[in-house]
C-alpha cells in the first residue's frame, strides 16, 4: 500500500507539466507624453490605503488595478470617473488615436462597462472604459470628463479621474461647475 505522502509527491511533481502558465508581456508598456491643463495635479504615486473600495475610481491596494472586485471590467488601458452627487450626469469620453483609411474602429479595442446615472447606479456613480484584450493602439488617447446635467444643484462636482496604463496609474480630481463643463487630458503611448 502506498504511503500518502509519496502519492502527494508523485502528484505535485506532475503538477508543472499540467498547468498552462502566460508568459510576460514582450514589452512594458511606455507612456511617452502626459498632457493635463495647468491647473490639474496628476498623482503617479499610489500609497496603499488597505482593502481595495468600490466606486471610488482608486487603486487603494496598489497592485495596478481601479476598483477591482467591484464588477468593473478592467485591462491593459482602463479609464474610469466616480462621483457622489447622485443626480448629475457626467460622461467619460476617451478617444483612440486616429484611425487610417484601412482600421475598422472596433480594432481599438475599447468598451465601456456603464453609464451613469441612466444604469441604475443608486448613487454609485462610476464610468468605466477599458481595452477588452490585447495590446493598446500606439498613439495619443484624448480624455474627456464632461458634465453633462446638473440637475437643481448649484453645487459644483467633483470627478476623481483615474487611468491605468500598463501597471502605472495616474490619478485627478476635476472640478465641474455648470452643465456643458468639460476638462480633456491626453496620454500618449
Amino acid at each position: 500500500m502506498p504511503r500518502p505522502y509519496l502519492l502527494a509527491v508523485a502528484l505535485v511533481g506532475l503538477l508543472p507539466a499540467c498547468l498552462e502558465v502566460t508568459p510576460p508581456s514582450e514589452t512594458p508598456i511606455d507612456v511617452k507624453d502626459v498632457e493635463a491643463p495647468p491647473d490639474l495635479e496628476l498623482v503617479t504615486a499610489c500609497v496603499p490605503t488597505g482593502m481595495e473600495l468600490c466606486f471610488d475610481a482608486l487603486d487603494n491596494n496598489c497592485n495596478g488595478v481601479i476598483d477591482e472586485g467591484c464588477g468593473l471590467n478592467t485591462g491593459l488601458l482602463q479609464f474610469t470617473i466616480a462621483w457622489s452627487q447622485s443626480e448629475a450626469d457626467v460622461d467619460l469620453v476617451v478617444d483612440p488615436p486616429e484611425l487610417s483609411d484601412d482600421d475598422d474602429a472596433s480594432d481599438v479595442g475599447l468598451a465601456r462597462d456603464r453609464d451613469c446615472p441612466n444604469d441604475g447606479c443608486y448613487g454609485q456613480n462610476v464610468e468605466n472604459v477599458y481595452l477588452t484584450d490585447g495590446r493598446p493602439r500606439r498613439g495619443s488617447y484624448r480624455v474627456t470628463v464632461r458634465l453633462t446635467e446638473l440637475p437643481d444643484d448649484d453645487e459644483p462636482v467633483k470627478v476623481r479621474l483615474s487611468v491605468r496604463i500598463g501597471q502605472r496609474h495616474y490619478t485627478t480630481e476635476v472640478t465641474l461647475e455648470r452643465s456643458g463643463d468639460e476638462r480633456e487630458l491626453s496620454f500618449k503611448l
